[in-house]
């Protein structure tokens, strides 16, 4: 299902800024593409002039950016969009802030009152799945978890970003047969302090995610 806007208005800004990002990429592309045409044709001075050429559209395209997002800070537009995780008969409804745009104030509020919500969906589907903790620290990365564990870590942080995977894998059979095998995991991260840096590990420990994850088999990543 689609996500749709706290604010209407904001889909159209959304637009702009994936134009934008859509835009600058290709240029981008196109510069490293006639680069690499030309690799060891180039004198010193062309070779600056196409990095000068490289920063100008980038910075373009950062300008093109700033210029959305002041619009969207002047006329006061929310950056959440709503979004629906649905499994098994279930759906529910959370907020996120979209990646296209800022976030104003409130936006986080809006964030942290859908974490009872999150709670009642996860807590359904606790009692079916084996749930599992992802630590990047660890050899194996994902060890077993316990609810009150989880429970924890909701308790201490702000609001959680949920997300799930149904999918049907095949596996050969020592007879040589075709089996299909059903996978299915609910992710959930709880997150914590600027929503506009929670994805950026240079933020951590003043903003992040704990990775938890209710599934039917045994994680491999």
């Amino acid at each position: 299902m689609m996500a749709k806007f706290h604010d209407p208005r904001a889909a159209a800004l959304a637009q702009q800024i994936d134009q934008i990002n859509t835009i600058g990429w290709e240029s981008a592309c196109d510069l490293a593409l006639q680069n690499h045409a030309i690799q060891g044709g180039l004198s010193p001075v062309e070779t600056v002039l196409r990095f000068d050429m490289f920063l100008t559209r980038s910075k373009d395209t950062a300008d093109k950016r700033q210029a959305i997002w002041a619009e969207q800070l002047s006329q006061g537009i929310s950056g959440i969009e709503w979004y629906s995780v649905e499994y098994g008969g279930m759906t529910v409804e959370l907020p996120r802030l979209c990646e296209e745009l800022m976030l104003l104030p409130g936006d986080k509020e809006i964030l942290m009152q859908s974490k009872p919500v999150a709670l009642d969906f996860l807590a359904h589907w606790n009692m079916v799945f084996k749930l599992w903790r992802y630590n990047r620290e660890t050899e194996s990365r994902w060890f077993s978890c316990r609810w009150s564990q989880f429970y924890a870590e909701y308790i201490s942080r702000e609001w959680l970003e949920l997300w799930a995977e149904d999918e049907v894998y095949q596996i050969e059979l020592k007879d040589g047969t075709l089996l299909d095998k059903p996978t299915f995991a609910i992710n959930a991260c709880c997150c914590w302090g600027n929503p506009l840096a929670i994805h950026r590990t240079t933020a951590y420990s003043d903003s992040g995610s704990s990775w938890f994850q209710w599934n039917n088999f045994t994680p491999w990543r």
